[in-house]
């Protein structure tokens, strides 16, 4: 009794009367269509007769065994002359009279008796259906300004529910009466409100759009554009009913359905470009799937409205073929869809558990809609290639309609439970999907984020912080996701009870402590997830809930056991992959200096060495065996400086990449060459891979080439040397060719040291090495190197 008491007093008294209202209309609405004489019959003149030109699928003339075709003689013993005259008759009659018919088929004359019917009694449970289904929905609605007192959102999601349980189940009655007046008016109103209402509450939801306060006169304008065109089709309406004048006003009717349902279509594209602008600037995750669902049911809420602003003619005739299927039914059915989605928007998920059922029916409306629009669709194509109709293709058309859901039902399926955040896992594979992943990971920022990331796919948290341990008793979040992004690298102190429970390694959750934990922002957490190395707290992952707002099974924690395990294996993988990446910097430095000191020191001591042993030789107070010894002493000091730039060049890693190997070996060998007078032409592409790579392969490299090109000027006499460069892909191919005198490649005792080192090279960097030679005909030296197994990631 209290709540009754407190459900009354906390709703306002403007909404009773708008439920008042809602009811009123539709129970008059009602009430009349048993007076609403339900028109199953089209006639037309032909032939100087009144011919029925199209039928209804069903009705009390096609009960009657009147068909298409027919030619109507009399209508109760009076000859009928045309179309006017018949529909005059009929209309004269009260709901449940009897007529008799004289009917023309075929040259012979049949008499029928048809009863004059309403559209209640043609279809009255899918009314009566409707009206119960709406007035429920209609009062319910009470119940969320109960649940959310002053919400600006709820309140106008209330107003816009009352509209739709007039428009979306009423009609405009042609009836001169008082109280179907007063029913069409609010009718009328509540058509060319619907559009500015909703827009309204989607630019408020579920949270206010950005720009809101700057386009408040926008609505304004909405709402008033929408009133005054109500307000000019309430008086055409009352003119018409008050003031008939022959077809004029089921002509006007007809112009008065068009711009209705133009101007549904176009609040509807209104509401959807401020329902897509929301979606892209809100960043809250469960806010979008909120906006996501409100989507979802206007598109199904004005699906039916819509689809008559662009296929009008078309569809109007399906449902006089097809009375009830393709706007009565067809409505009822995508306005309950909209419900749904609605209420689930607006209660987060929270609807009394009955999710489930909620995507078996989204599923089973989903299937009824496919298989109905291929159906109609296959049929009206079928209809626009012939001339007819068969059962044949009707039959072809529904069992191709079937098979096509039938293919799409397990896709429908999987984005249904995805939209819920549902999806159903097996342990094994998301286990090691999750690893395989993130295997060759081993920068620790990285591989943070991809942790976070790839528990997110698996169990959708609204929130997730993954907490590292840097000293005792003393946490960093390394990583967050959802509504606890702010949090990362604050540190924060766990207190000693949370400790021991870390060190048992059991999955435990933060409300069975005593003390809770000292960041607000973690005080969504449900579940702590241990991570531990070497039987010592290492971390620990804190669950925020889930999106879809399921509880954690015992899957679910079995799984996040089993990460943290290889959470831990693969944080171990990346240190000894960051102690191996600091050896090799270490080792790089070392090169560096190494380089460094010998270009410094002995390089600079054997440069003083060949200056002052040229001084001497040049000097004439010196004897000639001392100059020649003294020469030997300089031209050896200068051939040591050009190895020892070979070697400080091999050694410094700054050099190790593709493009200083073949620059550097371009100069040295052209300045080696041009000693001795030999024309030296070297060919590389024009455009050089930017590859780093290892050091013993540029050096393997280099002394291959020096090993070729000094055989060349030694042994073969040669005026011309060209060293051609090919990059094909992770191959590296490399010909040194010369014009030299060649020699038979058959004879072993030429096989010297020389070419056994070239060979040795090449193998060694995962190569090859060949020679081909003819006397008198010079020599070509080849290497192909593979680039894959000799680069590095620098």
């Amino acid at each position: 009794m209290r709540f009754i008491k407190q459900f009354i007093s906390r709703i306002p008294y403007w909404a009773y009367l708008l439920v008042l209202l809602a009811v009123v209309v539709n129970t008059i609405y009602l009430g009349n269509l048993y007076r609403l004489r339900f028109g199953d019959v089209d006639y037309r003149f032909a032939e100087g007769k009144c011919v029925i030109a199209q039928m209804s699928a069903w009705g009390s003339s096609n009960r009657a065994g009147m068909k298409p075709g027919d030619f109507v003689l009399f209508i109760d013993s009076v000859a009928i002359s045309g179309p006017e005259q018949a529909y005059s008759i009929e209309g004269s009659h009260a709901i449940g009279d009897t007529l008799t018919y004289i009917v023309s088929r075929n040259n012979k004359e049949y008499a029928l008796t048809r009863i004059i019917t309403s559209f209640v009694k043609e279809a009255p449970a899918l009314y009566y259906i409707k009206f119960v289904l709406m007035m429920l929905f209609s009062i319910a609605c009470l119940y969320i300004l109960y649940k959310k007192p002053g919400d600006r959102t709820a309140v106008i999601f209330f107003i816009y529910s009352q509209i739709c349980s007039v428009f979306h189940i009423a009609y405009i009655l042609p009836l001169a009466n008082l109280f179907t007046n007063f029913a069409s008016i609010l009718i009328f109103y509540s058509g060319f409100l619907s559009g500015p209402v909703l827009t309204h509450f989607i630019l408020l939801f579920p949270q206010p759009i950005l720009i809101y306060r700057k386009i408040r006169w926008l609505m304004v304008l909405f709402y008033g554009t929408g009133f005054l065109i109500a307000s000019l089709f309430v008086i055409i309406h009352l003119l018409a009913i008050y003031h008939p004048s022959g077809d004029y006003y089921m002509n006007l009717l007809g112009v008065i359905n068009r711009i209705i349902v133009s101007w549904i279509f176009f609040s509807f594209c209104v509401s959807m470009s401020g329902a897509f602008y929301q979606f892209r600037t809100i960043k809250n995750t469960v806010a979008r799937n909120q906006l996501r669902m409100v989507i979802i049911g206007a598109f199904f809420g004005y699906s039916a409205p819509m689809s008559y602003a662009v296929f009008y003619d078309y569809l109007l005739h399906l449902n006089f073929l097809y009375p009830f299927i393709f706007y009565d039914l067809a409505q009822g059915i995508t306005v309950i869809i909209m419900i749904i989605c609605f209420l689930i928007a607006l209660f987060r998920y929270r609807i009394w558990n009955i999710e489930i059922y909620i995507k078996k029916v989204l599923l089973y409306l989903i299937a009824t809609i496919v298989i109905t629009l291929t159906y109609f669709l296959l049929i009206y194509l079928v209809s626009q290639l012939t001339k007819g109709e068969s059962d044949i293709i009707r039959f072809l058309s529904l069992a191709v309609s079937v098979i096509i859901f039938l293919i799409l039902r397990d896709k429908l399926q999987q984005l249904i439970d995805r939209f819920f955040h549902r999806e159903a896992y097996d342990s094994t594979t998301v286990v090691a999907d999750f690893e395989e992943k993130l295997a060759g990971i081993y920068r620790f920022d990285e591989l943070k984020s991809g942790i976070v990331q790839g528990l997110d796919e698996i169990f959708h948290f609204k929130s997730l912080v993954f907490n590292l341990k840097k000293e005792e008793l003393i946490y960093v979040p390394a990583y967050s996701l959802g509504q606890a992004q702010t949090l990362v690298e604050k540190e924060y102190s766990v207190s000693p009870e949370m400790e021991q429970r870390l060190q048992k390694s059991q999955v435990f959750s933060p409300a069975e402590l005593d003390q809770k934990l000292s960041v607000p922002e973690m005080a969504n957490g449900e579940l702590v997830v241990p991570l531990l190395k070497e039987n010592k707290p290492y971390g620990f992952f804190l669950c925020g809930p889930k999106k879809s707002e399921k509880t954690y099974s015992i899957q679910d924690i079995r799984v996040l056991s089993l990460i943290a395990k290889r959470v831990i294996a693969l944080f171990n993988t990346a240190g000894l992959y960051q102690k191996d990446l600091d050896r090799q910097l270490m080792l790089e430095r070392e090169r560096a200096r190494i380089s460094q000191d010998m270009h410094d020191d002995i390089g600079a001591g054997l440069t003083r060495i060949a200056m002052i042993s040229e001084t001497g030789f040049k000097s004439s107070d010196q004897g000639p065996e001392v100059r020649e010894r003294m020469a030997k002493v300089a031209s050896s000091s200068r051939d040591m400086i050009a190895r020892l730039n070979v070697i400080v060049w091999a050694l410094n890693p700054r050099y190790d990449n593709l493009d200083s190997l073949i620059s550097y070996s371009r100069r040295y060998f052209g300045e080696y060459l041009d000693n001795f007078g030999i024309r030296f032409i070297i060919k590389v592409p024009d455009i050089i891979p930017q590859l780093s790579i290892t050091p013993d392969f540029r050096r393997n490299v280099f002394y291959a080439l020096q090993e070729a090109i000094h055989n060349a000027v030694k042994h073969g006499a040669a005026s011309e040397i060209v060293i051609q460069t090919l990059i094909n892909g992770n191959k590296m191919e490399i010909t040194v060719t010369d014009d030299g005198k060649g020699f038979d490649t058959d004879r072993k005792d030429l096989h010297g040291n020389g070419l056994i080192n070239m060979k040795k090279r090449a193998e060694d960097m995962f190569g090859s090495f060949d020679i081909q030679s003819t006397p008198g005909e010079g020599t070509k030296v080849s290497f192909v190197f593979s680039l894959g197994k000799n680069t590095t990631k620098g």
